[in-house]
């Protein structure tokens, strides 16, 4: 018997399957069959998008067949599809490491008889699909192929490696929030993409590609627009069935529970007022109306109750009456998720986020049921609040976080460029991965565009936060860079876009006014200023020091526009043009002309008493920006296109000051239209660059990542105002044994000297009432500094539009010479940008000039 057997394992193997590591998707122009013989609607979804993608890409598309034949794609659920868990069982395929997971799927090729297949096998249907579209992503198809115009390459052939590994998502529920729409989504969608004479009703057409989006950037959760602009999303017949077709799990944003829309829905002649004290019943009733629509969907609840828009409950006047009608609310609230239909009450996705003043009604006492997932929010700028401490960690509903990249309100909105450091993204996400907020992570990404390559950075961490590292930001965006324009131009690309985030973070193109909105007080002395704007005020960027730091920051910004200017024109080709203008040059130019707009005004203004030629000069430069902008503008939604974007990007969302024509002194006509340009006074060089431990114009300025002690930790490229930020771990005591950074330094100068420290103006997360660090200098006393902020106050404010808190401690130096400097973190961790011993104690500057090396 022991001899016969050997032989017959042989032959079995030889006639069956054997692992394959490639596959040929497209043979001589031609795409194989995909077979499928389920009826899961998401999964025929992905195969029709994969059929349309293939279209683009060869002359004879992929097809569905009923039969197995060579050649062909083979997809299916093995825990839940018979069929195909017969085919697995026949090929003797490996499926245990699927069991159980979420979103999950796998790739492999094999070989039976000389016929070859490629399997792909999901955890569920949505894993299933994304396997699907990986085949895409594999031919070359962006997840931008529609909604920025990313044309593919065609193709003779494509052949996939494959890996046979399992891919799950990181994180569960990964999607993103639709807000804002007011000026570019709500009207290019009613009135140019899908017309409708309803107003406000983006319907059907338009949720088919913002569910294709997230399906092909790995994500399945939405929260749709909400603004009283638009027609709530349940109230426009085919949206409901468009989330299901795609497999997109619905959910509400944080002022919005049991999947209802309240400033669409909730109609005071109907109901009554939106008062839980005082109208408990039609609440009820009315939750409990949208609770029978979505029996049959996916959903994530989200808990609790706020005012109709985004304020405060309706009838409660204390933070601890909240905390108590809150309970109130969520226990009911479980009791019509209990008889709803859905399943036991804890197996229902629900989210509870302390969102503004919720957070403080938490805080005060409400038990919240542990499956309920706990969402954390930023504070509408990109740090993050508050995360759960180690008790909430243990919570079977875990934790979650609702993040900015646009946002309408205090101090200054930011609707109109997607400028946010992807670092920082980085940066406040890993924390709270660290933190174990895994469950549900949400972008608010306002209309999508032109927040493109940041909601593929958030849903790419979302997916496989094992890909990315401190090390690893600019190689993210250098590989998207490529992909998306298929190695033209990669390097010169990754360059600018460094440079752009850079200068963002020093201000945001929409925050160069140096003003506010939402000024309670200017309202009250004006009611026709409803908004509370205040008027465009001087900049803080320094005429005079430094090189002149508002010209510095000009020259800057050309310089990346003029590089985009001639990529665009001699290394872009004609298909990829639309996709480049979108993606990069649009926001690269506009923001390089907000500044000029907004700093030559200013320089007009300076100049207009003793100079008025001079005056004129700088005049002139400001409007020619203004009308920069608005040619950007009109190209992007008339010429580009044939109008395909019309409406979707808006110059001055609210039309807010900043936005505005510059404002100018009031100046002869014949300075504004001159026939020589005037002498430009020359400001002297700056006199030192990229880490200067030697005193010089009576200043010493380095980054934090300058350090010389052997501390182990993670500097985080792209980040701050520097672009190399440092995590500083906190120390129990002040030692040389202790996480510290250490500086040598030579000064030319003593006496009185203002150290100036740039931090990651971070939250303290953990329950801590400050973010504190110390500073020694020598073997002086350690100094202690707070860098914390409270939300909403003017401190607050003012970190968040510099990006960066930056503390000023005034100290003394006995003596010219060496010297040390140490900082250590005392409360929680702590994200060290710059430092600078300022002399010069009655300079005003805006920036610590420490030259930028963007090859860093």
């Amino acid at each position: 018997m022991k001899r016969s057997i050997i032989p017959l394992i042989i032959i079995l193997l030889g006639q069956t399957i054997y692992a394959q590591q490639k596959f040929n998707l497209i043979s001589n122009d031609k795409a194989g069959a995909v077979y499928y013989q389920g009826n899961e609607k998401v999964v025929n979804t992905a195969i029709d998008m994969l059929i349309s993608d293939s279209k683009l890409i060869c002359d004879q598309p992929f097809s569905l067949n009923n039969e197995l034949n060579n050649n062909t794609i083979v997809v299916g659920i093995p825990d839940q599809e018979p069929d195909i868990k017969e085919l697995v069982d026949r090929f003797k395929l490996e499926t245990a490491d699927l069991a159980g997971k979420w979103d999950a799927y796998k790739i492999q090729a094999v070989e039976s008889n000389g016929d070859n297949y490629l399997f792909i096998l999901g955890s569920n249907p949505r894993g299933v699909a994304y396997g699907i579209l990986e085949l895409s992503r594999q031919m070359g198809i962006s997840p931008w192929v529609w909604w920025a115009d990313v044309v593919p390459d065609k193709k003779e052939n494509v052949t996939i490696m494959t890996d046979e590994k399992v891919h799950a998502p990181s994180v569960q529920y990964r999607g993103f929030f639709l807000n804002d729409e007011d000026w570019a989504l709500m009207p290019w969608s009613t009135r140019t993409f899908e017309p409708t004479p309803v107003k406000g009703a983006i319907g059907p057409k338009t949720y088919a590609k913002i569910c294709e989006l997230l399906l092909r950037l790995h994500a399945n959760t939405l929260w749709p627009a909400m603004h009283e602009c638009t027609v709530p999303f349940y109230f426009t017949e085919g949206n409901k069935d468009v989330s299901d077709k795609y497999g997109i799990i619905m959910g509400t944003s944080h002022c919005e529970p049991m999947m209802r829309t309240n400033t669409g829905e909730w109609d005071n002649a109907k109901y009554g007022s939106y008062n839980f004290l005082t109208n408990r019943e039609n609440v009820l009733s009315y939750w409990n109306e949208r609770l029978a629509d979505v029996s049959k969907t996916e959903n994530i609840f989200t808990m609790g109750m706020r005012g109709i828009h985004d304020g405060c409950m309706q009838g409660v006047k204390t933070i601890e009456d909240e905390a108590k009608i809150l309970q109130e609310v969520i226990n009911a609230q479980r009791e019509l998720l209990k008889n709803s239909g859905k399943g036991d009450v804890s197996s229902i996705p629900q989210a509870f986020i302390p969102y503004k003043e919720v957070l403080k009604a938490y805080d005060a006492g409400v038990e919240l049921p542990e499956d309920i997932t706990l969402v954390w929010c930023d504070d509408n700028h990109g740090y993050i609040m508050c995360l759960s401490d180690p008790e909430e960690q243990k919570r079977s509903g875990g934790g979650g976080v609702y993040y900015h990249v646009s946002y309408w309100g205090k101090p200054h909105d930011y609707l109109w460029l997607g400028s946010t450091q992807p670092a920082l993204i980085y940066t406040e996400m890993k924390r709270a991965w660290d933190n174990n907020a895994r469950r549900m992570w949400i972008l608010n990404v306002g209309d999508i565009k032109p927040n493109e390559y940041l909601t593929e950075f958030f849903l790419d961490m979302a997916w496989n936060i094992d890909a990315f590292a401190g090390d690893k930001i600019y190689a993210h965006q250098r590989e998207w860079l490529h992909t998306t324009f298929k190695g033209k131009a990669t390097d010169k690309i990754n360059r600018i876009m460094k440079q752009y985030y850079h200068l963002s973070g020093h201000r945001k193109p929409e925050h160069m006014a140096w003003n506010k909105v939402e000024d309670w007080e200017l309202r009250r002395q004006n009611p026709t200023n409803r908004q509370g704007l205040q008027p465009v005020k001087d900049s803080e960027l320094s005429p005079v020091h430094f090189g002149d730091e508002m010209e510095r920051r000009i020259q800057a910004f050309n310089s990346i526009t003029l590089l985009s200017e001639e990529i665009f024109e001699n290394e872009i080709p004609n298909e990829l043009k639309p996709a480049y203008f979108q993606l990069i040059h649009y926001q690269v130019a506009a923001s390089s002309a907000m500044s000029r707009k907004i700093l030559y005004a200013q320089k007009s203004r300076l100049s207009a008493e003793n100079n008025v030629e001079l005056a004129g000069y700088y005049a002139r430069l400001a409007t020619d920006a203004y009308n920069e902008i608005t040619a950007l503008d009109y190209t992007y939604n008339k010429d580009m296109q044939s109008g395909k974007w019309d409406l979707m990007m808006d110059m001055k969302p609210r039309d807010l000051p900043v936005f505005q024509q510059p404002v100018l002194p009031d100046l002869p006509k014949k300075v504004l239209c001159p026939t020589n340009n005037p002498a430009i006074p020359k400001m002297p060089a700056l006199s030192v660059t990229a880490g200067s431990s030697v005193e010089g114009d009576r200043m010493i300025a380095l980054n934090a990542c300058d350090f010389i002690n052997n501390l182990q930790t993670e500097v985080i490229e792209g980040l701050g105002h520097s672009g190399r930020t440092v995590r500083l771990q906190p120390s129990k005591k002040i030692d040389l044994k202790q996480p510290h950074l250490e500086y040598k330094v030579s000064t030319t100068s003593k006496g009185n000297v203002k150290i100036k420290v740039g931090t990651i103006p971070m939250h303290p997360v953990h329950g801590n009432s400050e973010m504190r660090y110390a500073i020694v200098i020598d073997n002086q006393k350690p100094i202690e500094v707070s860098t914390s902020a409270e939300f909403l106050s003017d401190k607050w404010a003012e970190n968040v539009l510099r990006n960066q808190s930056l503390t000023i401690t005034e100290a003394n130096i006995p003596e010219a010479g060496e010297h040390t400097i140490r900082i250590y973190a005392l409360d929680e961790e702590l994200l060290v940008d710059q430092l600078m011993l300022e002399f010069d104690l009655e300079r005003k500057h805006y920036l610590i000039p420490v030259k930028y090396k963007s090859n860093q």
